[in-house]
């Protein structure tokens, strides 16, 4: 019994997880910087290497959407994202701080 329920958590955790890719170059070129959080809408304050984006791909086709903020902490301007995106936003090119998987 214990073990079931362990997988079914383990499973529920993998299941609402997002995984995405951020691209230094519009249209998915160039180094790229992966994140793979849960769908929990907690803020996320993103790496060095994915501060550098100019493209987002998105990989776990849940159709859930991320909100990216050009300040650390989700703090600043934000764009609401969902899907694959060969370009960003002029005001977060190269300047992607923090991101959280809710809308």
């Amino acid at each position: 019994m214990k073990l079931a329920l362990l997988a079914a958590t383990l499973f529920a955790s993998v299941a609402s997880a997002r995984y995405f890719e951020l691209y230094e170059n519009a249209n998915y070129g160039g180094p790229f910087w992966g994140e793979y959080r849960n769908n929990d809408g907690a803020c996320w304050d993103i790496g060095e290497g994915g501060r550098k984006a100019s493209s987002v791909k998105e990989y776990s086709g849940t159709g859930a959407c991320t909100t990216f903020y050009d300040k650390k902490g989700c703090a600043g301007g934000k764009w609401v994202q969902r899907g694959d995106a060969p370009t960003v936003p002029a005001f977060l090119n190269d300047n992607i701080w923090s991101f959280r998987n809710s809308c």
